[in-house]
């Protein structure tokens, strides 16, 4: 197995003529590495533990601080400045963030004099992923998305052998194959920087669309369905690689500019049907060990998980993303932009089903995040922040409708968020953004009076209308605007041009969403669209039972031998595995109902 590193500077190079010898920029002096902080530890230790594989595996499994002793400069610049932050009380200390600043410009200078140079090593692409990350946390977006393509150029342009076989991340140690995989999920996890027409494959052949992870990780034969019912053992790294291309397709849903002339969502050709499909194949590919009632996160005590973090930070990953993109793919904002010249009446099993992910999902993050803080694991991968912030705006939303009991859950469900959200601030500059523009938002929501609804002829009902700031709702949800610093000046362009970018200029279609078409605040879920039918049964009524012939009685019992689940689970006497219908989602017909008795 292969260690890519920078030789020592003591390696006696080869005799070679003075038209060969190599270009090396002259340098300066680089500053003193590993500083060490109040806790004693190297800046380097600390991205070790915090940030290798969460999210961007760089470096080998479990890579020691002597293996990145010998790196280049800028690289061991751009790891103690992601690393830093994990010291002490994080970029809320002045000194940190300067720190952080200083390292980043740094370590920028010196990768571009690589480049100006041609000494362009391994070690200069993967600064510039980590320059990428740094910056977009940051809120300098543009900036950050300019090293990925760059280093997504300078990557294309190299013969790496062996990227068709790669199988189990965790035992790789070839550093090319794992920069190469970084920078496909570093373009994924940035997923809305880049148009959808982008690919995100890299190693597609003309006129296939394969998934980045089912060309390189999975076998094809596997996949296609030719070699047996078998699921290959891609490791929880390989695993969040392809969870990253569901985020990336999500990232993209929610900052696509809806035509007029867009499918509905239940059409089988909508980006909604798409990536509820590939959702779906995604939860199909997964090795079930990965799942909650085979891991066990809850029965591990905090210190060790807190030694596996790099098995239980990319776990948590896979859980989060999985859950918080039905989440945002039924987000009613979402949903609603894409009925916005819808004429007709909404389906009712669309809204029922669209309703029952939404719940069903958003409960989810919030268990995880129950268990996270009642394990004291800090989560240090900032996308999950992002999945977090999303599910606060659906529990926001549902924190004024009039039903008490699941108005309290809501506001708890906000508030959880939103603690979760400030605790994590502390290390990513952009997180805590987003936790100040949701405490924005819900300082945002205000009476507007009152909504009358025509429910049958000579019937009304009056009900309490809401405002909230939707443009801010949005920037919310759509990872690159929620990163993106309010002053452009700070990105990249100077002054001539910093007024003509497109985050001075904003987003040309944030002008046309009015309040007429989102009226979301105070109802459950998308019911509130004007498309709803104003009084609608979900549910079919409760039957009566039939005291001559129950059909207990006349069914026999009937046995799942082979049926998976959760061992743990029993059932015993009149319990059975199938929800009855009339128990399952009755709170969901209250809610939506406008003429509650």
């Amino acid at each position: 197995m292969e260690y890519i590193t920078r030789p020592a500077s003591n390696h006696t190079p080869s005799p070679v003529g003075p038209e060969n010898t190599p270009r090396v920029p002259e340098l300066p002096p680089p500053e003193t590495s590993s500083i060490f902080g109040s806790s004693g530890v190297p800046d380097a230790e600390f991205y070790l533990t915090f940030c290798n594989a969460q999210p961007l595996l760089l470096f080998p499994h479990r890579s020691s601080l002597v293996s990145l002793g010998k790196r280049d400069p800028e690289l061991l610049l751009a790891i103690e400045a992601l690393g830093v932050r994990f010291n002490g009380p994080g970029v809320i200390d002045q000194d940190i963030e300067l720190e952080i600043k200083r390292k980043t410009e740094r370590a920028c200078q010196m990768a571009m004099m690589r480049l100006a140079s041609g000494t362009v090593e391994l070690s200069t692409i993967q600064t510039l992923c980590l320059l990428s990350m740094l910056e977009f946390t940051a809120g300098h977006i543009i900036r950050a998305s300019s090293y990925t393509r760059l280093a997504t150029y300078l990557m294309g342009n190299l013969r790496i052998n062996g990227l068709e076989s790669l199988s189990n991340l965790e035992t790789e140690r070839d550093e090319r194959k794992l920069c190469h995989v970084s920078l496909i999920m570093l373009k994924n996890l940035h997923g809305s920087l880049n148009p959808p027409k982008d690919s995100l494959d890299l190693l597609a052949e003309p006129g296939e669309i394969v998934s980045p992870l089912g060309a390189m990780i999975f076998n094809k034969e596997i996949t296609r369905g030719t070699s047996g019912d078998s699921k290959p053992d891609i490791g929880i790294n390989g695993s969040s690689v392809y969870t990253s291309e569901l985020w990336a397709m999500a990232c993209n849903y929610a900052a696509s500019h809806v035509g007029v002339d867009a499918h509905p969502p239940w059409s089988p050709n909508s980006d909604y049907a798409m990536i509820n499909f590939r959702h779906c194949e995604h939860e199909s590919l997964m090795p079930l060990r990965f799942r909650l009632h085979a891991s066990r996160f809850q029965d591990y005590p905090p210190a060790e998980l807190h030694a596996n973090r790099d098995y239980w930070s990319p776990w948590l990953f896979f859980q989060l993303v999985w859950h918080a993109v039905p989440c945002l793919l039924n987000h009613p904002f979402l949903l609603s932009m894409r009925l916005r010249n819808f004429r007709r009446t909404m389906p009712q099993s669309f809204l029922r089903n669209s309703f029952e992910q939404l719940t069903f999902h958003s409960g989810w993050v919030v268990h995880f995040l129950e268990l996270i803080e009642m394990k004291s694991f800090e989560v240090s991968d900032p996308t999950i922040g992002q999945c977090v912030a999303i599910v606060a705006t659906i529990y926001l939303q549902h924190s004024f409708v009039e039903d008490q009991a699941f108005n309290r859950k809501a506001q708890n469900g906000f508030e959880k968020c939103l603690r979760f959200l400030r605790n994590m601030g502390r290390r990513w500059p952009h997180i805590d953004r987003q936790a100040r523009q949701l405490q924005q938002l819900r300082d945002s929501v205000s009476p507007g009076g009152l909504m009358t609804d025509n429910i049958a002829p000579g019937r009304s009902n009056s009900r309490q209308k809401w405002s909230v700031n939707l443009q801010l709702l949005w920037k919310i949800l759509v990872y690159s605007h929620a990163s993106n610093l309010t002053d452009p000046a700070s990105d990249i362009f100077g002054p001539e041009l910093a007024k003509d970018s497109v985050g001075c200029s904003g987003d040309p279609s944030a002008g046309d969403i009015t309040e007429r078409d989102f009226a979301l605040i105070g109802s459950a879920g998308i019911s509130g669209h004007k498309t709803v039918a104003p009084e609608c049964v979900t549910y079919p009524p409760e039957q009566t039972e039939d005291p001559i012939e129950t059909p207990s009685q006349i069914s026999p019992r009937m046995e799942y031998p082979g049926l998976p689940g959760d061992p743990n689970m029993e059932f015993s006497g009149g319990d059975t595995l199938f929800l009855q219908l009339q128990d399952y989602g009755r709170a969901f017909e209250d809610w939506l109902s406008v003429n509650p008795t």
